[in-house]
């Protein structure tokens, strides 16, 4: 995970307003009525590599490690790479494919 975002979490998702502790530390999620759709990109990665060398380490992190732990429910993702080689037809359709994703998500929440 980039350090930028890193720092977003960290400043963003605090005590009292993400997550709550109670006294003997069991943690509560504040936001069960969140959804999140996590797109992850690579430079020179195939998904294959992704996931079977990397074990889709920053999306464990960031859907169970940050997201599911305050709360969220309904956690989607999508995988977008190798980037470094990708045509410009791919790169379009990608980017398509991500507005509709993005269209069906606000969709979903009316």
């Amino acid at each position: 995970m980039p350090a930028i975002m890193k720092g977003f979490f960290d400043r963003a998702f605090l005590p009292g307003i993400t997550f709550e502790s109670n006294k003997k530390g069991i943690s509560k999620g504040l936001l069960n009525a969140k959804t999140a759709r996590i797109i992850t990109t690579a430079g020179d990665l195939s998904i294959d590599t992704y996931e079977e060398i990397y074990k889709s380490s920053g999306l464990v992190q960031l859907e169970k490690g940050i997201l599911a732990y305050c709360g969220v429910s309904s956690i989607q993702s999508a995988f977008i790479g190798p980037l470094y080689n990708m045509n410009e037809n791919d790169r379009i359709k990608s980017l398509e494919n991500i507005a509709s994703m993005a269209l069906d998500d606000v969709s979903n929440t009316h």
